[in-house]
């Protein structure tokens, strides 16, 4: 593909901000990320929690539910103008590039920050770990998801599994293929761009799809039970 024809996660965005919430709704998501994250998520009453590339508006919106006081930021126009009709006054909602210097907020302003299912769009998971870690107070937490290093290397075919490379998935909405592109990396590469900044790594969880994903999605059950699909993270900054 020519250059100037190559997609970008903000064109990609642009059409999928419609239907996206159909990708929550898919049981790769709800009935095996989505939970596993959560479950790492400690009790946030009353704490102000960052959720970092909010999209729709998934994690801002069980995040206020649950008492948080929340600031969710993603770069996307079309994103958060659907997470705004989605959480209304419940949470303040900014764009924001994560993958720049968060200069909304002060040093040790936040108790927590979410990500989930948005560092795959990052080249170099240092520049934001390193501003999660600066707005963090001590004690705080970072609870985030991606795609499974194995998973990635596996069906993208990679010729080098030590790389990092940007790769393309191809998603549907209305009927049209989406290419969208993102970054596969080694898992060391996750571990150490938590440790480089300064993050201790409390829990680290390979998910496996629950029951309800069964019942949805059968084909698919048995292989997802012995293979990793997503890998789930909870780091903290030290006191």
């Amino acid at each position: 593909m020519p250059p100037d024809e190559s997609p970008t996660v903000e064109d990609a965005y642009d059409k999928l901000a419609e239907t996206y919430k159909t990708q929550e709704e898919n049981p790769y998501c709800a009935d095996l990320e989505f939970p596993a994250t959560t479950e790492l998520v400690p009790d946030v009453a009353d704490k102000r929690v960052l959720d970092a590339g909010c999209g729709h508006g998934r994690y801002a919106d069980w995040l206020a539910e649950r008492g948080a006081d929340v600031l969710a930021v993603d770069r996307n126009t079309e994103m958060l103008e659907q997470a705004r009709r989605r959480i209304g006054e419940r949470a303040e909602i900014r764009q924001v590039d994560i993958t720049e210097p968060l200069e909304f907020a002060d040093d040790g302003t936040f108790d927590g920050v979410i990500c989930g299912l948005s560092l795959h769009y990052v080249e170099d998971w240092r520049q934001p770990f390193a501003e999660f870690a600066r707005i963090l107070r001590p004690g705080g937490f970072l609870v985030f998801s991606a795609q499974h290093p194995v998973d990635e290397y596996i069906a993208f075919e990679a010729e080098n599994y030590f790389d990092v490379e940007r790769e393309r998935m191809t998603w549907s909405a209305s009927g049209e293929d989406i290419e969208v592109p993102f970054y596969r990396r080694p898992f060391s590469e996750v571990v150490n761009s938590l440790v480089e900044t300064g993050f201790h790594l409390d829990e680290l969880v390979e998910p496996k799809p629950r029951e309800s994903f069964k019942e949805k999605k059968p084909e698919s059950y048995e292989k997802r039970l012995k293979y990793p699909t997503f890998l789930c993270v909870r780091a903290s900054k030290p006191d």
